[in-house]
């Protein structure tokens, strides 16, 4: 891509306002359906994140997201550039998706294997993304670090409020 067409800081600016109201909006409908009543209702282990921080930190964090999606399209590489392009989009409707499951369906079990494949999925678009353009790459690990954090806390609360053997037993 020749600098003339290269994406602008308009373009990363509209990048930034999309994913923190994709964030924020995910966050408010959380919290104001009955999705919250029914996470209240759920046993939860001493080490969950209360308040307002997880909506913060998600909202923090799909923005280094946004920016490494910009710097993948500035960069060089042709199918390479939009094969990464297209996989860090694929991170944000992952993790849409895996919101949807886990409080729209109100299923813990089912939330883990989500949160489980949307990390298997963020390893492999680190890896692409890296490959394409390194400084991309790296502002992804904040993402992964967070969805690491993600399957740990599903897990537990699978664990601590599931009765049935959906997930092998576990």
């Amino acid at each position: 891509m020749d600098a003339k067409n290269r994406p602008g800081v308009i373009r990363l600016l509209i990048y930034m306002l999309v994913a923190a109201s994709v964030s924020g909006g995910f966050a408010g409908w959380v919290q104001s359906s009955e999705a919250a009543l029914w996470t209240a209702s759920l046993s939860l282990p001493d080490w969950t994140p209360t308040g307002m921080l997880p909506n913060l930190i998600s909202i923090l964090i799909i923005q280094l997201v946004a920016i490494s999606l910009w710097i993948t399209e500035r960069g060089k590489g042709g199918l390479l550039r939009f094969v990464a392009a297209a996989l860090t989009l694929g991170l944000v409707a992952g993790q849409v998706l895996q919101l949807c499951i886990t409080f729209g369906g109100r299923d813990v079990s089912t939330g883990f294997l989500a949160a489980l494949m949307l990390w298997l999925y963020a390893l492999l678009t680190i890896a692409v993304v890296g490959r394409q353009c390194r400084p991309a790459g790296w502002l992804l690990w904040p993402f992964f670090a967070w969805l690491t954090f993600g399957v740990a806390l599903s897990f537990k609360v699978m664990r601590l409020n599931n009765t049935s053997s959906f997930v092998g037993g576990l």
